[in-house]
């Protein structure tokens, strides 16, 4: 309707011009004439056009805006979207491109965001934003760890870190991949191949059990009793059972010998009794109790 009555307005002046055409003439065929070619034929194609008007005002054919009677709607943006100087309501051209020549990704199209990386996030030296480059080494030339590409460390200067590692996580001390107290680079165990040793340690000396320094007895690594702070426990036994003399709570040493130099057997260290006879009974001039030796040959005692 508002587009009929709008052609109406149009319209109008042409119409009071018809009239006026008609009285001074007084003709039917002149009146024929002017429908035929200046009314008729300008009414079929704006009404036609009239149906296609979208949601925003604009003509599918023409382009114009109904609201603005120009190629503008009143916010400014033309049938595609795009305002007078290109850009749509997004800021961006018909291109993809924002005023700053930027997509709506963020790269231009070098390929760069507004920080200059690009979609590896790499600037134009190859650097990201850590200052490595695709390689993982700094400006200086030093990865994360601090070794360059020849293998030097850069805060020693030399092959090995500050802990004696080298790059390919050997230690200095042992050449080997183990150090000294059996645990390699990445806290492995020798003995175990686990990250805890036979005691339940790891590397840090934390007890897998109790995930302090002290064992669920008490003792540390390097057996510190957790309530005395000292070798011994309050019973005076160290971690692994032997008092200050050496000896355990049945009397023997770590060797199995008690303090009159005798094993739980009865022999001493030489494999005498302490009547002076061996296992097989013999003394240490080689006879037995009854004075024979070894060829039981009587020798006498």
């Amino acid at each position: 309707i508002e587009c009929q009555l709008r052609f109406v307005t149009l319209l109008n002046p042409l119409l009071s011009y018809l009239v006026q055409l008609v009285k001074r003439n007084n003709g039917r065929k002149t009146i024929k004439l002017i429908l035929k070619y200046f009314i008729i034929p300008p009414s079929n194609i704006y009404f036609k056009n009239c149906t296609k008007y979208d949601n925003r005002g604009f003509n599918s054919v023409t382009k114009r805006n109904w609201h603005s009677m120009s190629y503008y709607d009143l916010e400014g943006y033309d049938f595609d979207g795009f305002s007078s100087d290109g850009y749509d309501r997004e800021g961006y051209d018909k291109y993809g491109y924002d005023r700053n020549l930027y997509k709506k990704d963020g790269f231009n199209d070098q390929g760069y965001n507004e920080e200059n990386y690009d979609r590896e996030g790499y600037d134009k030296d190859g650097y990201n934003e850590e200052n490595y480059d695709r390689e993982g080494y700094d400006r200086y030339g030093y990865n994360e760890e601090g070794w360059n590409r020849e293998g030097i460390n850069k805060y020693t200067g030399t092959i090995y870190d500050e802990d004696g590692w080298s790059r390919d996580k050997k230690y200095q001390k042992t050449n080997d991949i183990y150090d000294q107290y059996g645990w390699s680079y990445y806290g492995i165990n020798k003995a175990t191949l686990t990250k805890y040793d036979k005691d339940g340690f790891d590397v840090n000396g934390i007890n897998k059990d109790t995930n302090t320094i002290y064992n669920k007895n008490g003792w540390s690594r390097e057996g510190i009793n957790k309530d005395t702070n000292t070798e011994f426990d309050i019973t005076g036994y160290d971690i692994n059972g032997y008092d200050r003399e050496g000896y355990n709570k049945y009397g023997y040493d770590e060797e199995g010998y008690n303090r009159k130099g005798f094993n739980k057997y009865g022999y001493d260290k030489e494999g005498y009794n302490v009547e002076g006879y061996d296992r097989e009974g013999f003394n240490r001039n080689g006879l037995d109790r009854e004075g024979f030796n070894r060829k039981k040959l009587y020798i006498g005692e």
